[in-house]
């Protein structure tokens, strides 16, 4: 077993221990949250297609979460964030719900596959955060998307000479411009408590095949 294949799985043995709303002396149960990026694409917009490596990540996210018990799952408004996260949420009967929803209108301007991938933060964020106590959830974004939406989370932006490597909580960026473009790998886990600022815990690690702990 890799080690990133270890660490998750004492993250899933972590989650399902959270899986009822409360504890058994009534303290509510915090809320379990994982994120990933959407699988390796053709590079072609307006619609971007998974290509054979990406419909492979996509078997890869379904065995790295075989064992989690999600009781949602979200996907920014892109296909191909849908698409990645499509056939775990069959397997767990569960609906894809993408933020913002796609043909909806948003300033006046309807949601497509050309809208910009920084549309999905605020209404992504929003969800997450209102999230009922004991939700295990996953979520597929995009690159242009993820460091904000953690920083929402309550994850803090790296301070001057900090890196974000494994034992330090924050992001190096809140838009695309440090997110490694090239990589399709990365996973992070949050646990949150209502009420505190900061993410109970955060653990960044990789998965599918190569994969490495950061």
């Amino acid at each position: 077993m890799s080690d990133a294949r270890q660490l998750l799985a004492v993250g899933v043995a972590v989650v399902a221990a959270c899986a009822m709303p409360k504890h058994a002396d009534g303290q509510t149960r915090p809320i379990s949250i994982f994120i990933v990026r959407h699988a390796e694409t053709d590079q072609k917009p307006p619609t971007f297609r998974l290509t054979e490596a990406g419909r492979q990540r996509a078997g890869s996210l379904m065995h790295t979460f075989r064992d989690v018990k999600f009781t949602q799952i979200f996907a920014s408004h892109t296909s191909w964030a849908r698409e990645t996260v499509e056939p775990l949420a069959t397997a767990h009967g569960l609906k894809v719900v993408q933020l913002p929803r796609p043909g909806s209108t948003v300033d006046g301007d309807v949601i497509t596959d050309e809208t910009s991938r920084r549309a999905a933060i605020e209404p992504v964020a929003a969800a997450l955060k209102e999230l009922p106590a004991g939700s295990i959830v996953l979520a597929v974004l995009n690159g242009e998307n993820i460091f904000a939406i953690l920083n929402r989370l309550g994850v803090p932006v790296a301070t001057v000479g900090q890196t974000c490597s494994a034992g330090n909580m924050c992001v190096p960026c809140t838009d695309n411009s440090c997110f490694p473009q090239k990589e399709f790998d990365h996973l992070w886990h949050l646990m949150l408590e209502p009420g505190r600022a900061e993410p109970l815990s955060f653990v960044h690690l990789r998965y599918g095949p190569g994969s490495r702990t950061e």
